[in-house]
């Protein structure tokens, strides 16, 4: 094989390289629900489409979901996802149906300064860039 043969493909795969890390991916939440998870802590739940899940399954894209305030962005908490019961960041989660539900577990007492909570999926995979979802209203407080 040539050199500039060489060069030439080296040079596509840099370029398909370099493409892959610099994207954020940006899942579609469908919606988040709190519930009671006992005295001193709630239950926050994520759904998103299958499509999405299976994404990030595939490119083992590690996430946080991140209680945010509505209106500053900038007050946010960070949880440990679980999908079917484990840890997200493990992904062996099944995807069956249109849609999985990610959950994780707050301190109730940090909900308590956000009059408008949302929640968002925050993350990234070290080959396939960020992931940065749009904040959705959390209901059922």
């Amino acid at each position: 094989m040539s050199i500039t043969r060489q060069i030439g493909k080296c040079s596509l795969v840099g370029a398909a390289f370099f493409s892959l890390v610099g994207c954020t991916f940006r899942p579609n939440l469908i919606g988040a629900h709190i519930r009671n998870g006992g005295d001193e802590a709630k239950v926050v739940e994520v759904t998103l489409s299958a499509d999405d899940a299976k994404t990030i399954k595939d490119r083992e894209i590690y996430f946080s979901i991140v209680v945010v305030d509505c209106k500053n962005h900038e007050n946010h908490f960070p949880i440990k996802p679980y999908i079917d019961g484990r840890p997200a960041s493990n992904f062996s989660f099944s995807i069956s149906g249109s849609f999985v539900t990610a959950q994780g577990t707050i301190p109730a007492k940090f909900l308590v300064g956000f009059p408008n909570p949302c929640v968002a999926l925050q993350g990234g995979s070290y080959f396939f860039g960020k992931l940065d979802s749009t904040p959705v209203p959390l209901s059922g407080r």
